[in-house]
């Protein structure tokens, strides 16, 4: 056992950490807070200037864009403009998966019309950035929206992650262990099934994951599952016509456990 000042001395050492991470995360949500209801009451100056010195948060920054987009709009100034500019380019470059919510929330500013116009934008940015398979699950909390625009953009992007998965079996190949993991996620197939009677891209997708969507069909009835399940048994036999020994994620055969 460690001598009693040594473990008072870690002790304490534990308790700083502890309160100065709860007074970050304090710190965080009380300049949010507060640049919401500037934002919110037209109040664009004072939160250009709460802001101005926290670059590196991209929530704050998307603060800083769109309180000069708004200045611009009721005071046509070129300074604003040229600030929005720049500050949407470094956006752009850096918005992904992990700030969707953020994203919405200028999205949902519908007395706010260039905000809206100019969030849509850069949404439309930051789902181009995601390419990676961990983004796919960042993203399925968006299949619950009520805006169909940002569901239907969400479908489109796990599309794209999983379309060269997909390929990669088609032309003799074995699909990775995280591949294999986020395609099997039950979380994603259930979403997709949530969403075939309101997009055919959700149907699309299931296909491409194919066996493992059966898995999971008799939870589902009607016309569009029937039809799906005839669409990934037809894939399957594709499949296995063209690779006899594969397996849905290996045209070989080859397992990953």
């Amino acid at each position: 056992m460690k001598p009693l000042h040594v473990r008072h001395t870690i002790f304490f050492m534990a308790l700083a950490f502890i309160l100065c991470s709860s007074g970050s995360v304090f710190a965080v949500e009380k300049w949010e807070k507060a640049a919401k209801t500037y934002f919110e009451n037209g109040e664009y100056e004072k939160c250009i200037e709460l802001v101005k010195n926290n670059k590196d948060d991209k929530f704050a920054r998307m603060f800083l864009a769109f309180s000069h987009l708004q200045e611009y709009t009721f005071n046509k100034t070129k300074y604003d403009k040229e600030m929005f500019k720049n500050a949407m380019m470094i956006l752009k470059d850096k918005t992904g998966s992990e700030d969707m919510d953020h994203l919405l929330y200028f999205v949902n500013q519908k007395d706010q019309p260039p905000v809206v116009k100019e969030a849509r934008n850069l949404l439309t940015a930051a789902f181009k950035n995601c390419k990676e398979n961990d983004d796919v699950k960042k993203l399925l909390p968006l299949l619950n929206s009520s805006d169909d625009k940002t569901k239907e953009a969400t479908l489109k992007t796990i599309k794209n992650i999983i379309d060269p998965k997909r390929k990669v079996v088609t032309k003799g190949g074995t699909l990775r262990k995280q591949d294999v993991d986020m395609m099997t996620d039950p979380a994603l197939i259930k979403a997709l099934f949530d969403n075939i009677l309101v997009s055919g891209t959700a149907s699309k997708i299931l296909v491409m994951i194919e066996k493992p969507a059966l898995k999971y069909i008799s939870e589902y009835e009607g016309k569009k599952v029937m039809e799906l399940e005839t669409k990934i048994t037809k894939a399957i036999a594709k499949r296995e016509k063209k690779y006899p020994e594969s397996n849905w994620y290996s045209a070989t055969g080859k397992t990953r456990e």
